[in-house]
């Protein structure tokens, strides 16, 4: 790559090569702004987290840096060229799994890798082996995808985005549908690759403790709009720890934490999430305990990247 067709990056950002940018991405359906003066920056060698609401814009803003639409107004830069005017030479650069992967059921793993790498210009089937191999798919490469399982379906999603050698991989929900094996082994594959491989992902989620995970870097879009873009470990330093407090009558543990200025930050199964340190957790548990509420649990906070997104969006649990 010639680096000297890169933009100049912005004063205060990394000097590490950015292959991905998006400039005042927007996109509106009729009235509606789905995507909303969008600035992202992705770095070789990032697992870049995409993180926000249902709605917030995630997929639209995939689908706009791959093609698939048009943003209403900006412009995706990808090694350090538009994509826009050059997408051909761009995108052969780009590996992509676009929410759910399709694949003809009748056919075998490997024919429908050898058919997708056939329209992509490629024609060595020893390429085809060894992406199979690598999402550890080698031994099942010859049954037919209609026995294939949800994570087997999206172990070859992955070998279909990584047939042409792309230094970027984009996976919009890789996780989607899996089991908690499956999930670990998606996250195992994408930070091997990324370590071994020197492959950069983009990845949208909406598991969060699992982006925390497998990312480096994230942002959280919010109604369209950057909240905040930065390396995760920057995000759990500044995020303040959530206690979970679960006590009945709900309304009258409310009242206790009004009455003591304690900020509830949201309810997540059943428990309050309080911005507070682990040092006021015994006098909340004496007020709560004098107001006649019965405590079912009460646990001192750990910072998380669920805490994080909370503070921002008002939302957890999932983005």
């Amino acid at each position: 790559m010639d680096s000297a067709t890169l933009q100049p990056v912005a004063p205060g950002a990394s000097l590490a090569e950015v292959v991905l940018r998006t400039e005042g991405l927007s996109k509106r359906f009729g009235t509606l702004t789905a995507v909303d003066d969008l600035n992202l920056e992705v770095r070789r060698g990032d697992i870049y987290g995409l993180l926000g609401l249902n709605g917030a814009g995630k997929t639209t803003t995939i689908r706009m840096v791959v093609r698939l639409i048009a943003p209403t107004a900006g412009r995706v830069v990808a090694f350090g060229e538009d994509v826009r005017e050059n997408s051909l030479a761009v995108l052969n650069r780009i590996g992509a799994m676009v929410e759910i992967p399709q694949f003809y059921p009748y056919l075998t793993g490997r024919k429908n890798l050898e058919l997708l790498y056939g329209l992509s210009g490629g024609a060595d089937r020893a390429r085809v082996d060894e992406c199979l191999a690598l999402v550890g798919l080698e031994t099942r490469g010859d049954d037919k995808v209609r026995g294939y399982s949800q994570g087997m379906r999206q172990r070859l999603g992955l070998a279909q985005a990584l047939l042409t050698r792309p230094e970027l991989i984009i996976l919009d929900e890789p996780t989607n549908g899996l089991d908690p094996q499956g999930i670990l082994d998606i996250r195992h594959l994408i930070q091997r690759l990324n370590r071994d491989n020197g492959v950069t992902f983009l990845i949208s989620s909406h598991l969060l403790h699992e982006i925390e995970l497998t990312c480096n870097r994230v942002a959280i879009v919010h109604h369209g709009k950057l909240r905040v873009q930065d390396d995760v470990k920057k995000l759990l330093e500044r995020a303040k720890a959530l206690a979970r407090v679960r006590a009945e009558p709900a309304e009258e543990a409310k009242k206790v934490f009004a009455l003591r200025r304690v900020e509830v930050v949201g309810v997540q199964d059943g428990a309050f999430k309080l911005k507070c340190g682990p040092e006021a957790l015994p006098d909340i548990a004496a007020a709560l305990h004098a107001a006649g509420c019965e405590i079912w649990e009460l646990t001192p906070g750990r910072a998380t990247l669920e805490d994080y997104f909370m503070a921002e969006t008002g939302r957890g649990g999932t983005a």
